[in-house]
């Protein structure tokens, strides 16, 4: 492939993630969490492991797409659904270590890629894939239905019976058949919870991929030897599994506001030293905080974005505020290229990133609201 064509294949991918978010979360209200959990986990596998079949490069970027909608859906469905069983003392702490997920599969992706690719190529990689669809029978056999959507589509025998299958001796509330309006976003103290969830999930989601997707070719830029570029790399990667797991102990002992406002201005300060660093040790260093801050707060932004909406809006909430995301996602590698075709430095795309990070942590601590050790319903009253 040109360069055009792979970059259209990987923007094919985001694309695809945009529209599985808020189509995946408007299932996930209608029609169940754990149906839009299935169909995630379907669409990811059959069309992860279609790609390794494709003739043109136009089928493997069509693939994708389809791939990255189950992907996305995926997310929100997964965290919709835990976030409403887990128990308010540790719900925050649950999401995000499922979110911790996403750094352990980073890595085991690099790794399966290094050591099958360079001998068997490319296809084999793609028929990896085929695993993910053993998770289907799995997660439809294994996972309950949300007892929650069940009372608000009116379904109150059917929830029951989960409970007291599962030990559950009360229900979480009354019974409540509202249908889900988009138009409730943005309405009363919604409105404002939308707005910031949407600036939020924008800034994180341009960083992460204009930073990472980028990472290895800045590195190099810098004068640092590319073998010695990609060891760095992982070792910036690495820092992601740390920063996840003190997200996850932080966030249930001084709460998600002050958690996600304090990594993402961190993760702006790591990407303003980065900016400034004058030695292959610093740059390291502040790759290293940029990694850990920024990836502790995606397991804090997971956690807290179901939260902030009712049951029958939970999952399309958070499906919208994760499809906005992925326009930043979408446009942060091209801002990045764009900057460092017109400025010839490797340095000055993590001006922006400092920007965004901090102007999303002015924004969770201004129009944030905390919702440590309270029930889902309170949170929505």
């Amino acid at each position: 492939m040109t360069s055009e064509q792979a970059g259209t294949v990987l923007s094919s991918w985001l694309v695809g993630m945009l529209f599985g978010a808020f189509l995946i979360g408007f299932m996930g209200d209608r029609v169940g969490r754990k149906t839009a959990m299935v169909s995630s986990l379907f669409l990811m596998g059959l069309f992860s492991a279609a790609s390794a079949l494709v003739k043109q490069w136009e089928e493997l970027a069509l693939y994708r797409f389809f791939a990255g909608i189950g992907s996305a859906g995926y997310m929100v469905a997964a965290s919709t659904l835990l976030s409403e069983y887990a128990p308010r003392e540790v719900r925050g702490r649950m999401v995000a270590i499922l979110e911790s997920a996403w750094a352990l599969g980073w890595l085991a992706s690099l790794l399966l890629a290094r050591m099958i690719a360079p001998s068997i190529g490319w296809r084999p990689v793609f028929s990896a894939g085929l695993l993910t669809l053993i998770l289907v029978p799995v997660v439809w056999l294994a996972i309950p239905e949300s007892i929650r959507y069940l009372l608000n589509k009116g379904k109150e025998k059917e929830a029951r019976k989960i409970a007291k299958k599962i030990g559950l001796r009360d229900l979480p509330y009354e019974e409540i058949t509202e249908k889900p309006k988009l138009s409730e976003l943005f309405r009363g103290e919604y409105l404002r919870r939308t707005v910031m969830l949407w600036t939020h999930w924008f800034c994180i989601v341009l960083a992460y991929w204009g930073i990472f997707l980028w990472l290895p070719h800045i590195l190099y830029a810098r004068g640092i030897a590319y073998v010695r570029s990609l060891e760095y790399a992982i070792t910036i990667t690495l820092a992601q599994i740390p920063g996840y797991l003190s997200a996850a102990y932080l966030i249930e002992k001084i709460g998600r506001k002050k958690t996600l406002t304090a990594y993402m201005a961190l993760a702006g300060l790591g990407s303003f030293f980065f900016w400034s660093a004058t030695s292959d040790l610093e740059s390291l260093l502040f790759a290293v905080a940029i990694s850990f801050f920024n990836l502790g707060a995606w397991g804090v932004t997971y956690a807290y974005t179901p939260e902030l909406y009712p049951t029958r809006l939970r999952a399309t909430g958070s499906g919208w505020a994760n499809s906005i995301g992925r326009v930043g996602g979408i446009l942060g590698p091209y801002i990045v290229g764009y900057l460092l075709s017109t400025t010839g430095s490797p340095l000055v795309p993590f001006l922006l990133f400092a920007a965004v990070h901090f102007v999303s942590a002015v924004t969770v601590a201004a129009l944030g609201v905390e919702t440590m050790g309270r029930s889902l319903e309170e949170i929505s009253r």
